[in-house]
């Protein structure tokens, strides 16, 4: 049986309201063509195509592929949607970074390999990872760090204009390092009256 898992799921970039419709309309036109793809049952391409057939009712055809661990999974899905799909550097660069404890991981596995002391966060793995993130997203290294702090920080509203190309990854960017600063500010000045309370008394 045919199975979603939301931790998958949640790696395909969804379809805008005009990607959605016009895939519909192909699919009802001119069927299923391309097999959804599995993993232990589980779909690793074609969620919006199953969700569509599911809706009319649509025959389709599967076929699985093989891999070790989810993290396999993850990295083969994420790469093609790269390759697939005309994403933006936000996109792209959000997809990379769900990829960070992939690549990390690897790059411990690879130090126990070589038969190195492997440490919780050794500064060579974390390098390698900034490295193989910007190269697979296909961005700098700048991009990459910056939409990290956006996802951390952003509230949703941010990020839905993002992704829709509202506002750029540098304004979004911009604005969380001036609301840092801003509570910075706001700390120091509850820190220092802090200070001369305690001295008056």
């Amino acid at each position: 049986m045919i199975q979603v898992k939301d931790e998958f799921k949640k790696l395909i970039p969804p379809l805008s309201a005009e990607e959605h419709t016009q895939l519909t309309l192909n699919i009802c036109k001119e069927g299923i063509r391309e097999p959804l793809i599995l993993w232990n049952n589980y779909i690793i391409d074609g969620h919006n195509r199953f969700e569509i057939a599911n809706q009319f009712n649509l025959k389709y055809k599967t076929i699985s592929k093989e891999f070790e661990n989810e993290d396999e999974v993850k990295e083969w899905m994420i790469l093609n949607q790269f390759g697939r799909r005309n994403l933006s550097n936000y996109q792209r660069s959000v997809l990379a970074l769900e990829l960070e404890d992939v690549f990390s991981n690897k790059a411990k596995e690879k130090q126990k390999e070589a038969g190195g002391a492997v440490r919780q966060k050794s500064d060579k793995a974390v390098i390698d990872t900034k490295k193989e993130l910007s190269k697979v997203a296909s961005v700098s290294h700048d991009t990459i760090a910056k939409v990290k702090k956006i996802q951390e920080k952003a509230p949703e509203e941010v990020k839905e204009k993002l992704r829709t190309g509202e506002v750029s990854i540098n304004a979004a960017y911009k604005e969380i390092k001036k609301e840092e600063k801003k509570a910075e500010k706001e700390n120091e000045r509850d820190r220092l009256a802090e200070i001369g309370k305690n001295k008056k008394i």
